[in-house]
């Protein structure tokens, strides 16, 4: 069957043509015929306009509501600019990386004085960041100033560069290789600072906490603390010990162990943090009654009368006052007595005039 429309147009022409038909027989005047024809040709046309062209059928126009409308797809600047939201990140040289939820998906290729990394991101570009907050003393060592409580003198430069050299073998055995998370703190002009992640955890704060760095940023503040308390990594640079073996043959079997002479912050506030390790490493229990200890610069601490020291046993000498206990004594100098840099203290048996040192 026709459609409403064709039969609609095919009446109106049917009208016209009858209309010109009658003109000619009824010698009706043409321009009544066009009258007709153009108000025949008007009621056409309106239908076909309002006749829709699609198939009627209910279940055809159910199948049809049906159909999903196509969401409008991104093009042009939009994409571009969804593409810069996702990948705004700047590394090295400006230059932009893959970014995971949480930050650039890299493996590390290298490491240069202990906080400096060189990385591969997703993209396949190689850039460089320095781990954020931190501060490792290098190969090279460093100024000890820059780490507070160590020694300043040239034993304490020789101990940042040791502790620089074992932490920077430590931390590429710990990071080449592996896959991480860079996770920009701030960017400068070559090279980004930022934290980053293995496994989930800091690698920043992993290093304050072995003692491989100092914290420069409060977050690892807690983890320099401990690591200052166990004397791990350069912090074992606070402490001077003995080199040599532990006594010779014809020493005393009393030793100096350990002198701690650079407290961390103002040394005139901490003195108590100021002290000298004296151990027995022999067999026997000595009597330190006619024992005492001569600083740099000849000032001296005499034993109290009585106090021994068993084989094994230390007995801590503080510079700064407080009760004495088992295994700590006062000086109770109201200033600093121990050279930061170098010094050499004596520890002297009054009975054989036997002499102990150790020179920092």
């Amino acid at each position: 069957m026709l459609p409403l429309a064709s039969l609609a147009l095919l009446l109106a022409l049917g009208c016209i043509g009858g209309a010109v038909a009658v003109a000619r027989i009824d010698a009706v005047d043409y321009r009544s015929v066009l009258v007709v024809a153009a108000v025949t040709l008007a009621v056409g046309g309106a239908t076909v306009q309002v006749t829709p062209l699609a198939p009627t059928d209910p279940a055809t126009s159910a199948a049809i509501d049906r159909t999903p409308t196509p969401e409008p797809t991104a093009t042009g600047g939009d994409v571009a600019v969804e593409r810069r939201a996702a990948d705004d990140v700047t590394a090295t040289n400006g230059s932009t990386g893959q970014l995971s939820s949480n930050g650039t998906n890299a493996t590390v290729l290298g490491v240069s004085g202990g906080d400096v990394l060189t990385y591969r991101a997703a993209s396949g570009d190689q850039r460089t960041v320095r781990l954020a907050g931190i501060d490792t003393p290098g190969v090279g060592g460093a100024a000890p100033d820059r780490f507070d409580g160590v020694l300043t003198g040239s034993r304490g430069r020789a101990c940042l560069a040791e502790e620089g050299r074992r932490a920077l073998l430590d931390v590429r055995a710990l990071l080449v290789g592996e896959s991480v998370t860079i996770q920009p703190v701030e960017t400068g002009d070559r090279v980004t600072s930022a934290e980053v992640v293995m496994d989930g955890r800091s690698v920043n704060r992993r290093l304050v906490t072995r003692g491989d760095a100092r914290a420069t940023d409060d977050r690892y503040a807690d983890a320099e603390r401990a690591a200052r308390s166990a004397e791990r990594g350069v912090w074992s640079c606070t402490t001077v010990r003995p080199s040599r073996p532990l006594r010779k043959a014809d020493e005393p079997s009393v030793r100096i162990a350990a002198v701690h002479p650079n407290p961390p912050g103002d040394d005139g506030a901490a003195l108590a943090d100021e002290y000298v390790v004296i151990e027995n490493v022999g067999e026997k229990t000595v009597d330190l009654s006619n024992w005492y200890l001569v600083e740099g610069d000849g000032r001296s601490y005499f034993f109290f009368d009585g106090r021994t020291l068993r084989p094994g046993e230390r007995l801590v000498l503080h510079v700064g006052g407080g009760r004495n206990t088992d295994g700590h004594v006062y000086w109770g100098a109201t200033a600093p007595v121990l050279d930061n840099d170098h010094e050499t203290v004596k520890l002297v048996n009054g009975d054989s005039d036997r002499t102990v040192r150790l020179s920092y």
